[in-house]
């Protein structure tokens, strides 16, 4: 896995919490955190929910990769539609073109289960019902997950964008646990942003199926040094 893979998933992980799609959900978040029994630390419910949806999407890159390596001898012919269905995405997050289709959204359902437990599942829940515009960006890394045939590198790539959603939920937690107005203020800031993301995540996207579809990402790993394997 290149280094410009693994950047490229790390800024996809950031621009996806800042999305339409996420952003929303973090007043609900803090509701949670909130609501914790005295004594909880919230840090640690939010560590437990952003290993929630990692676990998942782990699993999702381990699956693509798997995928990936048994049609290893389909990949060149797949991989120029593949590339177009992720560019296409791409620009439609970003605001140039509109697919209706795309633009349908599935809400997670609410998790009522108390504890540690229920922010892990949580967390569970927020991956398994991930809303269709965030899908294009997860699409987009299990994509280059696909195109690989090195599970291990596909769990990095999929860790890495994982850590990139994760961290500011995590950073929010810090925030709620000082007390005070901080989260507030931080989530008014984000928010400024989101259109910014939106734009700049979709691109992203349509860069990388350009390179899916061109075959660029083999050339990317044999000049730019990263993981071994792919």
């Amino acid at each position: 896995m290149s280094e410009i893979s693994l950047l490229s998933a790390l800024l996809a992980g950031v621009l996806s919490f800042l999305s339409p799609c996420v952003l929303p959900l973090v007043p609900a978040y803090l509701g949670r955190l909130s609501a914790l029994r005295s004594g909880e630390s919230p840090v640690l419910h939010a560590l437990l929910f952003v290993a929630g949806f990692t676990l998942v999407f782990t699993l999702l890159g381990l699956g693509a990769a798997y995928a990936g390596g048994a049609l290893a001898g389909l990949l060149p012919a797949i991989q120029l539609p593949l590339g177009i269905a992720v560019a296409a995405g791409g620009l439609h997050l970003a605001g140039f073109v509109r697919i209706p289709i795309l633009d349908r959204s599935a809400a997670p359902r609410a998790v009522n289960a108390a504890g540690r437990l229920g922010s892990l599942l949580l967390g569970l829940a927020f991956a398994a019902a991930w809303t269709p515009c965030i899908g294009i960006v997860l699409g987009s890394i299990l994509a280059l997950a696909a195109t690989s045939s090195d599970p291990v590198g596909a769990a990095a790539l999929l860790l890495i964008y994982s850590a990139g959603l994760g961290v500011p939920f995590v950073m929010i937690a810090i925030a709620a646990a000082r007390g005070g107005s901080r989260a507030p203020r931080i989530l008014s800031v984000l928010r400024r942003g989101t259109p910014a993301a939106g734009r700049l995540g979709g691109v992203l996207v349509a860069l990388i199926g350009v390179a899916i579809s061109a075959g660029l990402l083999p050339l990317l790993a044999r000049y730019l040094p990263g993981l071994p394997g792919l």
